[in-house]
């Protein structure tokens, strides 16, 4: 039966409102309204499907092997504030910290970007400026494993006010960030001088959490705690009562501290294959072998692959697991069922094409943001995988989070997020694709810039940096549009596009549930939103006087779909503009947004009778982007040997002798001959025809001896 819009003439479909994103694990055909198939550098708030936010490069690292680093903000205290009454006026000097120089600064806290290259630990503090030569800003101390892939870095707060059964802790408390690499001593600095510290004294380990007042370190299976209130000491785990490490029965591959709904502190303990916890919030060490499942397993059968990809987002604690996405509600887990379900399946265009070796995974929560970066058909994290938890951020509105498909441009290793100068904000740390005029590879991005385009730094010859701009580039697919009944011709489209701004290079292309994406859309758009746009021209005063500028709308339409028999599939006879529905490829470089798709389609008649069919004479080869290809191959090696393989024929005689029973002089001879075939050399078909031979041969000496004896 025809559906009423063919029957009532040309079809028009809508898809728009996209607040639940992308999906392309379920079948396109059966996509919800607010869904769409795929997106690349793009977020969808308000439904809109826009070029993502801006990256942009803040520093040229040294040239070597990164190794991973984090944002610290340093706050040991130089200073304490004092306050004077002298003749009846009353002074106050301020309290302060330490800088680099070990002098001290009126602030609460100085800013500094920590990382390690080829075993040398450097910071950069803030705000941050490229500088001429990085070797001034490390810390000369600090001399560690320079072939390991990946340090760990862990955040800290040594000698707090804390008081426990005897031991009472009175020194101020202040940050500091310690590092291992599972090989060398580990190091830490306060940022109260530009050496740092290594001390043989601290375990060497490799994952590192901070919880409960202690440093918690994993060396292998084995995980020990420091002592309360000093995260370089570790003296309470060999003496008195509660001393000791604890274990787990596989290495482990990640810790974190986590605060559940009872406000109860846990430090986190993942291996590859099972999760546990320990209640770090238990401050009194003594305590620890009387407190009630101190030690015990979360998830029996769920464990974290890559340490650096835990992340915390919407209250709940994020991990890569073996199969995907994670997230846990610790303090629920009495309630967990047997079922495993990955939050990610949403994503498996880009899953399915994961690199082998995922332990590299890295992740970051910012804002609404779930970031998590993966090793997409590459060794290193190509792409980053974006879960937005606003796409419909209205009061009321059911807040269910959305993927915006994956973000491009850089190679992240590790993401570092904090607050500076009151102000959140988010880094990534990126082995990218291309160098540097300083010959390196290794660069410290910061996402989600108010402009929406990515701007990278020139080092010039005097070591000064010129700021260059690149526009952003973006895809959209839609879902499969029609009626899903009767087969359809496509006409044309219609985009409306916003969120316009500066120069748009646009593309639109069009296919159905077979082939590849024909292009019906190819236009530059001119939008002048910028300062940049417009200064130092002509039309400058005039335009100054229009005040703020709004970025723009297009109403956009294609060009009618033209048929070309000679562009085809294998996989149906008809045309690429015939069939059951239609999705549109929106790409485009620069500032744009994608508000309303509208398809229009022409009935498509069918003659309504059997058609005969035959075999298939040639093989069918489809690429992801659906491009196809009829070639001859050689005969399938499941179904009959391949004209490649060698084959050995010999037909072999033999002759059986009996001798008869009751006159031993006489005999009963028999002749046959056997045939066989080898694959392997023509000796051992020779060899496997006589025994067949002699076997026939032999049968038919003694069925003549029992008819006829002698």
């Amino acid at each position: 039966m025809k559906s009423e819009n063919i029957t009532a003439g040309r079809l028009k479909k809508v898809s728009t409102g996209w607040v639940q994103g992308v999906n392309s694990v379920r079948n396109p055909w059966s996509l919800p309204e607010n869904q769409c198939k795929w997106g690349v550098n793009v977020n969808v708030r308000g439904g809109i499907v826009q070029t993502r936010p801006g990256y942009k490069m803040q520093l040229s690292l040294p040239a070597g092997n990164f190794q991973g680093g984090v944002l610290f903000s340093s706050n040991k205290q130089k200073e304490s504030a004092l306050t004077i009454e002298r003749d009846g006026v009353v002074s106050t000097t301020p309290a302060k910290i330490f800088d680099v120089d070990g002098s001290g600064v009126v602030a609460s806290e100085l800013s500094y970007m920590v990382f390690a290259v080829n075993g040398n630990v450097y910071y950069s503090p803030f705000p941050l400026v490229q500088p001429s030569n990085w070797e001034d800003y490390r810390l000369k101390n600090i001399s560690m494993n320079p072939d390991v892939d990946q340090f760990v870095f862990a955040l800290a707060t040594r000698s707090a006010n804390l008081s426990t059964g005897t031991n009472e802790f009175a020194t101020p408390a202040h940050r500091i960030v310690m590092i291992q690499d599972g090989i060398s001593y580990p190091s830490y600095w306060d940022g109260s001088d530009k050496v740092g510290v290594q001390l043989s004294t601290i375990p060497v380990g490799y994952w590192m959490a901070y919880s409960g007042n202690r440093m918690w370190i994993a060396d292998k299976n084995i995980v020990l705690a420091s002592d309360l209130g000093d995260p370089t000491s570790f003296k309470e785990r060999t003496t008195g009562t509660s001393r000791g490490d604890f274990s787990f029965s596989r290495p482990v591959t990640g810790l974190a501290s986590y605060v559940g709904q009872d406000t109860s502190t846990r430090l986190i303990v993942f291996t590859d294959r099972s999760t546990f916890q320990l209640k770090s919030g238990v401050l009194d060490r003594e305590q620890w072998v009387t407190t009630e499942n101190f030690q015990s397993t979360l998830y029996p059968t769920v464990g974290c692959i890559a340490g650096k990809s835990i992340a915390f987002q919407a209250g709940q604690m994020w991990w890569y697991a073996q199969g995907g996405l994670m997230t846990g509600d610790i303090a629920a887990t009495s309630y967990l069922s047997s079922q495993v379900l990955f939050k990610d399946v949403e994503m498996a265009r880009a899953k399915r094409l994961m690199a082998a070796d995922p332990t590299r995974i890295c992740a970051t929560g910012f804002e609404n943001y779930l970031l998590y970066s993966i090793p997409y058909l590459q060794t290193l994290n190509s792409d980053t995988m974006v879960l937005d938890y606003a796409a419909a951020s209205e009061w009321g509105d059911n807040r269910n989070p959305a993927w915006a498909g994956v973000w491009t441009g850089t190679r992240p290793v590790e993401w570092t997020t904090g607050v500076i100068d009151g102000q959140s904000r988010c880094f990534h740390f990126s082995v990218d694709y291309a160098a540097t005029n300083d010959g390196s590879f290794n660069h410290l991005w910061e996402s989600f810039q108010p402009e929406r385009i990515d701007s990278y730094l020139q080092i010039n010859p005097d070591k000064t940096t010129t700021t260059l701009y690149n526009r952003i580039y973006s895809q959209f697919e839609t879902p499969l549009l029609g009626d899903e009944m009767d087969l359809k011709k496509f006409v044309y489209a219609e985009i409306e596009s916003t969120q316009i701004g500066g120069t748009v290079d646009l593309k639109v292309s069009y296919r159905g549930s077979k082939g590849a994406y024909n292009p019906i859309l190819q236009k530059r758009i001119l939008a002048v939103t910028d300062d940049y746009q417009w200064q130092n021209t002509p039309y400058e005063s005039e335009i100054q006087n229009l005040g703020f500028l709004n970025s723009q709308y297009r109403r956009l339409t294609t060009e009618s779909a033209q048929r070309n028999s000679l562009v085809s599939t294998c996989e149906s006879y008809l045309t690429d503009d015939v069939d059951k529905a239609f999705s549109l490829l929106i790409e485009w470089c620069g500032e744009f947004g994608v508000e309303i798709v509208r398809l229009f389609m022409d009935p498509w008649q069918e003659k309504s009778t059997g058609v005969p069919q035959g075999d298939e004479t040639q093989s069918c080869v489809v690429a992801q982007t659906g491009e196809t290809l009829l070639i001859d191959l050689l005969p399938n090696p499941y179904e009959q040997q391949s004209a490649n393989d060698n084959s050995y024929s010999a037909k072999v005689f033999k002759t059986a002798t009996l001798i008869c029973d009751v006159n031993p002089s006489k005999s009963i001879s028999a002749t046959a001959s056997a045939t066989f075939l080898s694959y392997i050399s023509f000796e051992h078909a020779q060899e496997e025809a006589g025994v067949l031979a002699l076997q026939s041969a032999t049968a038919a000496a003694q069925q003549f001896k029992a008819q006829n004896p002698c």
